[in-house]
């Protein structure tokens, strides 16, 4: 075999690890993901589970990266509007939903951290500051907003044109199928059931397809 030969087959088995693992470790860390209760404020539900929450978030960062690296490696040799498509939609995600998983996550989850052995009067105050992250029409997380919108509309379009244009080049319709329904539930939100199962939907797809559609140029 020739050296070159060797490096792209390394660049293979990478790629494909990349495509395969990073929608299984997240799929499976989403379920654990902390859900809010209906009669308590978001600061009151997150506060007996703060550390979990903060350490989760921290690794939803670069976990949302490689997701998103999975998509671009998938379409990287395909050619035609959708692979196009596809490519500028998970730009929007990985932009804009690291983004909201930073400031909603991260940030909401250090101020709640910070206010975990203060007095009742304090946490009240710190309280409203969560919800003001929360629930910001511009950058909250527990609300429709802007910056939600256009991250989770990234995935939505990134994947969906993904599953077109990999249905274009022969991949079967049950691949497409589950591809799709990874773009709709993902999209909903990353937090059980959704997310998970959005995850489960693309880890399925993408073990069944064969690697050479996305190892080689078309």
């Amino acid at each position: 075999m020739k050296i070159a030969d060797t490096y792209t087959d390394k660049w293979a088995i990478l790629r494909q690890l990349v495509i395969v693992l990073s929608p299984l470790i997240l799929g499976i860390l989403e379920i654990w993901h902390p859900l809010g209760v209906p009669s308590k404020s978001a600061f009151d539900s997150i506060l007996p589970q703060v550390d979990w929450w903060l350490t989760l978030h921290l690794l939803q960062v670069p976990l949302f990266g490689l997701v998103a690296l999975a998509v671009f490696l998938m379409v990287k040799y395909l050619r035609g509007l959708a692979a196009r498509i596809s490519r500028m939609g998970m730009a929007f995600f990985i932009v804009f939903y690291t983004s909201l998983d930073a400031i909603t996550g991260i940030a909401g989850g250090m101020l709640i951290r910070s206010a975990r052995n203060l007095p009742p009067n304090v946490q009240s105050f710190v309280s409203q500051q969560v919800n003001l992250l929360f629930f910001d029409p511009i950058i909250g997380g527990s609300t429709l907003s802007v910056i939600g919108i256009l991250g989770a509309g990234g995935w939505l379009v990134g994947v969906t044109a993904a599953a077109i244009a990999l249905a274009q080049v022969g991949v079967d319709r049950l691949s497409v199928i589950l591809l799709m329904l990874a773009a709709i539930l993902f999209s909903l939100s990353h937090t059980p059931p959704t997310g998970p199962l959005g995850l489960m939907f693309f880890f399925l797809a993408v073990v069944r397809i064969d690697p050479r559609v996305w190892n080689e140029p078309k």
